[in-house]
């Protein structure tokens, strides 16, 4: 790759550095929250996904202009069938440092070891209720006792991890003691995220 037109380092106008990507590999997801994709993932178009060679070309790129930690994202990108080929070609790139996923979970406890093994570093694990009932309201998956079994697995394995957790008044708010007591033994770093407003979860404000 001819690096001589790239800058040494990605900043913007106010001299902040970047050295942190989130590649998203796929815009499909499994779950159906209800205040994201309440009807499912719906798509009428071909998909056209990152292929692996794009991947390759993107990731060492932005390592030539300083990247050091790369995010696999979707989507739920465990969806991809080769999630551990994209995860050993980014951690194969020199100078990228850590390489991450955002999942849901879902099958997390049965790959948690193959994905460390492919050089994965971070963990975040979406979990908006901790209440078996009630994540399946708002996710409509019942897997939650598989996906705490992953999470305890990945920090078993030494990954950095971390779970969060949309905050919804009419879920969360109730659950923050149960949150609080889940992680205080746990080397886990918890996060409540606002919800975005957009045209498909105008009823949540």
């Amino acid at each position: 790759m001819d690096s001589s037109s790239l800058p040494a380092q990605l900043s913007d106008t106010f001299g902040r550095r970047f050295e942190y990507l989130r590649l998203s590999i796929t815009d499909v997801c499994n779950f159906k929250c209800q205040y994201c994709l309440p009807d499912g993932y719906e798509c009428n178009t071909p998909t056209d996904f990152l292929s692996l060679e794009e991947i390759s070309t993107t990731v060492n790129a932005f390592a030539l202009m300083g990247t050091k930690k790369v995010r696999i994202t979707g989507g739920e990108p465990a969806l991809r069938k080769d999630l551990l080929d994209i995860i050993k070609l980014v951690a194969s790139v020199e100078k990228i440092q850590q390489v991450a996923i955002t999942t849901n979970g879902y099958n997390l406890d049965r790959q948690v070891e193959k994905w460390a093994d492919a050089g994965l570093t971070n963990l975040n694990v979406s979990i908006d209720s901790l209440d078996a009932t009630q994540f399946k309201l708002i996710t409509g998956d019942g897997r939650l006792q598989n996906i705490l079994t992953g999470i305890e697995k990945a920090i078993d394995l030494g990954l950095n991890v971390k779970v969060n957790a949309v905050l919804l008044k009419s879920f969360t708010q109730k659950q923050l003691n149960q949150f609080l007591y889940w992680i205080k033994d746990k080397s886990i770093s918890m996060r409540f995220i606002e919800l975005m407003q957009t045209g498909d979860n105008l009823s949540f404000f």
